[in-house]
């Protein structure tokens, strides 16, 4: 599995993606969410109608790989059962299964989606693999 840090940070500067604890310094919240891979950031990208994104590495980062500057983009802004819609076609096709661990590392797209797009920046960041 990877995982992927969603922020919304008060910089893009590089050096605030030195590590989980310089992304603190510039972010109030993100979340880790775990995929398979760069297929399911893709698939997760086109529900959420995020599209033309580039990931730049991060060689120097102690904690990341690459971010991906989604700040030109919005977040959808579910309702209850917008987000319930979302959540069945990302399961239909991504052949993810249902349970509280896959439903809440998703969800905090419903609660922050309005909040993050009024911020300059959003950004998803790959972390390194654990050792």
């Amino acid at each position: 599995m990877q995982r992927y840090v969603f922020a919304s940070p008060v910089t893009l500067n590089k050096e605030a993606f030195n590590s989980v604890a310089t992304l603190e310094n510039v972010c109030n919240e993100f979340f880790d969410v775990s995929l398979s891979g760069t297929r399911e950031l893709e698939l997760l990208f086109e529900l959420l109608g995020v599209a033309d994104v580039a990931e730049e590495s991060l060689p120097d980062s102690e904690d990341f790989n690459s971010v991906i500057d989604l700040s030109t983009s919005k977040l959808p802004e579910f309702s209850t059962e917008e987000f319930d819609v979302f959540y069945g076609e990302w399961l239909a096709r991504s052949g993810r299964e249902s349970d509280m661990d896959e439903y809440g590392q998703l969800i905090f797209l419903q609660g922050y989606a309005k909040k993050w797009n009024k911020n300059l920046h959003i950004v998803v960041l790959c972390l390194k693999p654990l050792l």
